[in-house]
This record gives structure tokens, sequence and C-alpha cells, in this order.
């Protein structure tokens, strides 16, 4: 099998009428024998439309059955699949139409598909909601892709030939650099990746999971293919019902990021304030414990007193899990449900109450352009705070910042990888490409970390200036920090925020403006409520900065502050010699003071 697009004949023929997809919002649902008919006949559809061959198709929808539908058509017909956040605004999608040149447009966006009607765009687009756009019958380039679907006959399926080393699909980055690139995957990068994926899984078959996240993004759209081809059913769902959903169905399999995390966690308290408050307390101390337990298990730590703590622990966790906590998980979720973690790096907090509740986590490392460079397995996945066991069929290192050398185990460096599931390049950007691999052809994922003797990769922070918070949005920290210097009050600023639900800096001030403020606002310096005043007209002043400058978003104002007496420099070693704040370094000084802001 060259490509993943092979795969669907021989699903339909050992699944038949088995679920595949199902939209809970809507109702649409797909068994995986009309999964491989639906593909055919959009693949015909296509066909039909006498396009360029290679061509780029441009896929822009929410998460539904017809999103995995339409990208396996478009590969089918050797076309390239294109992916844009479905959030993306008109502005962001005429750009990649103008950037990408793609022939033909998926939306399930109805503003979309009026906006660009209105400004004549000229490609084909196909509109996949529920909305009436009879108002278009007329306009040949539009079309409704559901009622042309019911058009189609579904015959013998030609067989094509498909390349490994063909480009198949698009998906766009912003990597370490914080600009969008399109990262080129071929067939085989795909497949391989998907295999990588199946194997992480293990034996997953005709069971049940429940997801809410794109598949723009590699980490779902691969996770899903793994999870197609051992016939699971997949449910989508929105924020809203997210809960009722897991609920309904029990899934055995959820694809999370750390706000599906929070909330499942946030439920767990709220079905325990539904049971007395004699189990209250007892079901709390019971969760403390089992917390502290796994708190102490995941430290693995020689020292003996720590080893007999752990097995008193144990014991009470056992107790406490089977007495109390397994009563009340089972009220919402399976108590052998499997959570996917993507997203972000999981906090080490969350993963000792996930793992206290009695619920598996496995966790994936990598980015949009490397695919899985490592995770956690369903037998190892106790292995808690790394991002997993390196993925055997790539070669990841770890070099010196310096020199570049290949560095030994638990030695932090520069994470590195290389291999057959690693992009073909940028799109039509050469420069970034060579940018991002180094000489011996390893890609530079710009993340730092350390591999342990028995293989586990640990994340340590990143190179570069870019931010990603819980929630997956990338920020980035020099644009924010060089707007917040232009306040009176700012002499130097570290923004932080690096898996983090919010952003938070620490500043060091400008004391001789300091001293005007006290004076203007007729405050003593050294008293305490001078202090919190100060930090909320700090933090006033470098958000209404943010906020005058129409490029930054909501989500890049600073929430919290902390202020640092002591200026950043070369001698203190926290300042390069070309004057640039070294971000990890003042994070490690300032260590309790920083995460003392998200408590």
């Amino acid at each position: 099998m060259n490509s993943i697009v092979e795969a669907w004949e021989q699903l339909s023929e050992e699944y038949g009428s088995r679920l595949a997809l199902k939209d809970e919002s809507t109702g649409y649902c797909l068994s995986f024998a009309e999964l491989y008919e639906t593909i055919n006949k959009i693949s015909k559809i296509l066909e039909n439309l006498n396009l360029k061959k290679n061509c780029n198709i441009l896929l822009c929808l929410n998460p539904h059955p017809l999103w995995h539908v339409i990208d396996q058509s478009i590969m089918t017909n050797n076309f390239v699949s294109v992916l844009a956040d479905p959030t993306s605004g008109i502005s962001e999608i005429k750009h990649l139409i103008e950037t990408m040149q793609p022939e033909v447009l998926f939306t399930d966006n109805i503003k979309v598909l009026s906006d660009l009607t209105k400004e004549k765009v000229s490609i084909h687009i196909f509109y996949t909601g529920t909305s009436d756009i009879t108002i278009y019958k007329n306009n040949k380039q539009v079309h409704n892709l559901q009622e042309e679907i019911k058009t189609v006959n579904f015959g013998p399926k030609q067989k094509k030939e498909y390349l490994s080393d063909d480009l198949a699909s698009i998906m766009f980055s912003s990597g370490t650099s914080g600009k969008s690139k399109g990262a080129m995957f071929t067939h085989q990068n795909l497949l391989l990746s998907c295999y990588d994926h199946l194997s992480s899984l293990g034996n997953t078959k005709k069971k049940t999971c429940v997801d809410i996240l794109s598949c723009s993004h590699i980490a779902p759209r691969l996770t899903e293919w793994a999870l197609l081809l051992n016939g699971n059913t997949i449910i989508y769902t929105n924020y809203t019902k997210y809960l009722k959903t897991v609920q309904k169905y029990k899934p055995e399999y959820l694809i999370c990021v750390p706000k599906i995390l929070n909330m499942v966690i946030e439920q767990y308290k709220k079905e325990v304030l539904k049971i007395s408050k004699f189990f209250q307390t007892l079901n709390n101390i019971a969760f403390y414990l089992s917390v502290k337990y796994y708190k102490l298990k995941f430290k693995y730590s020689n020292n003996i007193l720590i080893k007999l703590m752990t097995s008193i622990l144990s014991i009470f966790n056992f107790i406490g899990y089977n007495c109390f906590i397994k009563n009340i998980v089972s009220k919402f979720i399976n108590t052998n449900c499997l959570l996917f973690a993507f997203g972000a790096f999981t906090d080490k907090n969350i993963e000792n109450v996930i793992s206290a509740m009695g619920l598996k986590l496995m966790v994936f490392y990598g980015l949009t352009e490397s695919c899985v460079c490592a995770a956690y397995t369903s037998q190892n996945y106790k292995k808690a705070y790394s991002v997993g066991k390196t993925n055997p069929n790539m070669d990841v290192i770890i070099s010196d910042l310096e020199t570049g050398k290949k560095l030994g185990f638990n030695q932090k460096g520069m994470i590195k990888v290389k291999g057959k599931q690693v992009m073909k390049g940028y799109y039509n950007n050469e420069e970034e490409t060579k940018k991002v691999f180094d000489s011996q052809g390893y890609l530079i994922t710009g993340d730092l970390g350390y591999i342990s003797e028995d293989g586990f990769l640990y994340f340590a922070g990143r190179h570069k200036n870019i931010i990603v918070l819980n929630n997956g949005e990338n920020i980035d920290s020099v644009k924010i920090e060089q707007i917040c210097t232009e306040s009176n009050f700012v002499q130097q600023i570290v923004v932080f925020g690096q898996d983090k639900p919010y952003l938070t800096a620490a500043i060091v001030l400008d004391n001789e403006y300091v001293k005007k403020w006290a004076e203007s606002e007729n405050v003593d310096i050294t008293d305490k409520k001078c202090s919190d005043l100060l930090k909320k007209d700090v933090i006033i002043d470098i958000n209404n900065l943010i906020g005058k400058d129409k490029f930054f978003r909501w989500i890049e104002q600073i929430k919290d502050v902390i202020f640092i007496d002591e200026p950043f420099t070369i001698e203190n070693g926290l300042m390069t010699r070309k004057y640039t704040v070294i971000r990890t370094k003042v994070y490690d000084k300032y260590k309790n003071l920083i995460d003392n802001m998200y408590k």
C-alpha cells in the first residue's frame, strides 16, 4: 500500500455496516461501507470538473464526517488536499486562495460562500452545510455538495496508481517563527505516520472515540485515521455538548486538548457535590491521598523513605479508588477511558489528578512538520512528565546548541528528528525550508529537551520565542515584549505562558518613573498597598498598549505580573552577548514566583 486512500475499500469489506463516523449535532453518520461509497462519489464529482493534474484543493471545514470523506476523495484523485483552519476569517481564506492557487474550495461556512461569490473568486466552491443556497443555483462555480452526492451513481472504482513520493497534502504550521507556512507531505509521509499512530494505539478494534478537534492539525488527523483503520467509531461533538456526548456513549477513547482535561476534572468535582456531606469528606480524603500517591510515584526516587511512603499510599489509593472515586467517575465517563492529549504539554498537576481518577493518559509529542516523534503507549503511559517514548521508526536526537554535536542521555539540548515521516519542505518557501533542516538532514524542532536511558523524551522549553498556550494558540512573545517596553513603567520584560491558560510577565521596573508615579498618586512606595496599586496600574498600562495595536488578539493580554529587582544582564547570565534575554534562565531563576501567578 502506497497511500492511505487504498485502505478504505478493504475496510468497507471488513467492517461493512459498522458505524465509522457520526456528527452528534446533526445526526449525520456513515458506516464503513457508506464511507467508502461517499469517498468514491465525491472523487467522481471532482473528476468531472476536469481539474489540472496535482492541483491544490482547499479544505476549510469544521469537524464532521464529510471532512474525512472529502480529504480522502481529494487524495484519491491524486490532487493535493490543502487544509485550512475552519476558524479562519474571510481575509485569511482570500490570502490562502491567492498564495495556494487552489482550483476548488470546500467550506461549511455560509458567510465565506457569500463573501467569495460577491468578489467573484474564480474557483469552484462546494458548500457542505445545511443552509439554503438556491440563490446561487445559476452560478456554475457554486455547488451544493450533499445534493450533488445524491446524483452520482456508485460503481466500480477505477484503479489508480499512487506514487509514495507524490505530494498528497499541505498543512499549515507556524513552526518556531510564528509565520504560517505550508508543510508539504507525500503519500509516504502520511502513511508511515499513520502506522506510527497505529502501533502506539495497540489493539483498538471496534471501540468508540469522541472528538472535538479540527483535523486541519496533524495529530488528530493521524489519530483518527489510525482509529478508523482498526474499525473504531468516531463521534464528533462540540464544547457545549461535549460532556453529554461522553456520558451518552461512554467511549473508550477521548481526543483532548488541555481544556478538555480541565472539563473532565471539573465534572468530577460537580459529581462529588451531588453526594452526601459525609461521603464527600471520605471521597475528598481518598482523592487527596491518591493525588499524593501519584505525585510520589512519578518522582521515580530511590530514596527509601519516599519508596516506603509510596508503598503505603498505594494501599490507600487502591481502597479509595475502588470504594469512592471509581463510583463517581463512572457516572459521567468510562472508567477504562484512554485520553489522547494534544495541543500542549500536559501540566504535572493535571496528570496527577487524571491518574487519581483512574483514567489513562496518552501523550503525543511532535510538530506539524515532523508528525509524531514520541508517544506514551497504552502499556507505558505511567511514565509521567515525559512527552513519551521516542518513535522507534524515527531518529530522534538531542544536539548541543552551540556545536550541533549529538549529546548523550540526560543532557539538555535541541531536539532534532529525521525520518520518512518528516515533511518534504515548505510550499514555495525554499528559504524557510533550508532554515529548518540542518546539514545532516535533521529537522530542527526549536524545542529543548533530553532523552533518558530508557528512551523517554522530556521537554524542557522552547528555544525560540513562540509561546503555545494550553488551548494550542501560538503567540509571538517578542512582539508583545517589544510593545510593552513602550510603557513608561517597563525597563525590561519577559513574557511567559507556555502550556498555560494565559500570559504573565516578569518585569524590571523603571525606578525613576515609579517614583514619579508614587508622588502623583500620593502613596508610600514601600507600603504593600502601594505595591498592589502599582501592579494594577502596570497591567492596565501594558494591556492598553497591546489593545491599541490591531494586530494583537485578546489572548495576548497580560493577566498578571511579578516585579524583578535585579536587571537582566550578561553578567548575571540572564542575557546573551547579543543582549537578548534568555527566557529559560529567567524562568529557572524565578520559577516559584512565576508558577504562583497560575495558582
